[in-house]
């Protein structure tokens, strides 16, 4: 008796809670609808910026995972490795 009451708390604590998430959170568009027209037009413009950045820590952390070296040994792609 008492797992499936704490199955049924479980499940309407979660549920409860991805309702919340969907109602409360906006999703990009209505992010940006929102938004002044110089916001969007700055954040437009730096759009590619970040996806260019993405890009690179995507493309190291690649690289980094086809290492040998733990995740402390290896250097940012900027930086060199103190000792």
């Amino acid at each position: 008796m008492s797992f499936r009451k704490g199955l049924f708390s479980f499940v309407g604590i979660m549920g409860v809670a991805v309702l919340l998430r969907y109602t409360i959170v906006p999703d990009e568009d209505k992010m940006l609808k929102s938004m002044s027209p110089e916001l969007r037009a700055e954040y437009e413009r730096n759009k590619d910026k970040r996806r260019e950045q993405h890009d690179i820590i995507m493309k190291q952390i690649l690289e980094n995972a086809k290492s040998d070296k733990p995740i402390w040994d290896v250097a940012p792609p900027n930086q060199e490795r103190n000792k």
